[in-house]
């Protein structure tokens, strides 16, 4: 289907280049219009969406069975009366009956803790919007400064995904477009506006998917995690879990789902942070078992104990600093701990000791 797209003013333009050119189609999650639509892109440029019916539904399942974000397929026909391009989809993988999400799983969601800085890119893509915005309302002509500015907007947009981004750019090429006297405006805008259709892209996801791996291992990460200290999981955990387990399932169309549902700056640069969270918690919930505590040994051991309060105590001690010490010497401490427990000493005050000597370490 061909009503909205890049093409509006030039379809026949379209029409005779499409036919045999590769396009890739990917899931638009929340579409205002129709839930899980299938959004066609030509490299850059916005086509159109797969039709609704069986047609969409043999993309949605081909798309999610494959276990990318998108799928490439060929126009193997032009059906210009109808306004219809036939697009041939060549893959091994059986279509599959999937659940696709269809509410907003952000909708009631808040988060005012710390999050990852913004990046430099980020910072960029703001710094030169503004300056953009300003010289472009005081009708200064097009100069080499503006054309870097833009250049720097085309380079680093796909990671500023934000409502506020969004319409801050709709306002630019709003203020261009309304500007008469100034026809060398028209390059920019039409640049500026392909950037922005370019955001929803199978390409900009799997950057967005590449940051937060990123993220995930960076500096920035570790300082973030020494600040929440064993508070790190619960603050994952605040995501929605059906969200998550559909990052790491797909992040592509993830990430496509945050930039259709346009939610604000501080949301979506929260989102990622955790994101990236619970990725380098995955990692590291990776090692080998014979550098972690023995599990048997705690379990057999918060058996033979008679109070619940001595079991939560070791068994919080074992998760806040299993990672930070895997040596013999804690298996060693815990055992002397247990011993000290059966001689009726008093473990509260032992194990809370114990606890406060390991912060300091770790500090």
């Amino acid at each position: 289907g061909l009503r909205h797209h890049d093409f509006a003013n030039r379809l026949d333009e379209l029409y005779d280049k499409a036919m045999g050119k590769r396009m890739s189609i990917s899931i638009e999650h929340d579409n205002p219009g129709e839930m899980n639509a299938v959004i066609v892109y030509w490299g850059r440029c916005f086509v159109g969406y797969v039709r609704s019916g069986t047609d969409r539904e043999k993309a949605c399942s081909l798309i999610l069975s494959s276990g990318r974000g998108a799928m490439f397929g060929k126009i193997v026909e032009v059906d210009r009366d109808h306004r219809v391009l036939w697009m041939e989809i060549v893959t091994d993988v059986e279509p599959q009956t999937v659940c696709l999400p269809s509410v907003c799983p952000f909708a009631n969601w808040d988060y005012d803790d710390k999050i990852l800085p913004l990046s430099p890119q980020e910072v960029q893509v703001h710094t030169m919007l503004n300056c953009l915005e300003m010289v472009i309302e005081a009708g200064e002509p097009w100069d080499s400064e503006m054309e870097e500015w833009l250049s720097a907007v085309e380079e680093n947009l796909w990671c500023a995904i934000s409502c506020e981004t969004t319409q801050q750019i709709i306002r630019i090429i709003e203020m261009m477009t309304n500007a008469p006297n100034h026809p060398q405006y028209k390059a920019g805008k039409d640049r500026l506006q392909q950037a922005l259709d370019h955001m929803g892209s199978p390409e900009v996801r799997r950057l967005q998917c590449q940051k937060i791996f990123a993220n995930a291992e960076s500096n920035d990460m570790l300082q973030l995690l020494c600040y929440y200290g064993d508070r790190a999981e619960d603050a994952v955990a605040s995501l929605p879990p059906g969200f998550v387990m559909m990052f790491l399932r797909d992040g592509e169309s993830a990430m496509g789902k945050l930039w259709y549902m346009h939610y604000p700056r501080k949301k979506i640069r929260a989102i990622m942070s955790l994101l990236a969270m619970k990725v380098h918690m995955m990692k590291n919930e990776k090692k080998p078992l014979e550098r972690s505590i023995p599990q048997q040994w705690l379990a057999n051991w918060t058996k033979e104990q008679h109070s619940e309060m001595a079991t939560a105590v070791i068994t919080k001690c074992v998760s806040d600093f299993e990672l930070q010490h895997t040596s013999p010497q804690v298996y060693n401490e815990l055992q002397s701990l247990q011993q000290a427990t059966r001689s009726h000493i008093d473990y509260h005050v032992n194990t809370n000791t114990y606890i406060e000597n390991q912060t300091i370490k770790q500090q």
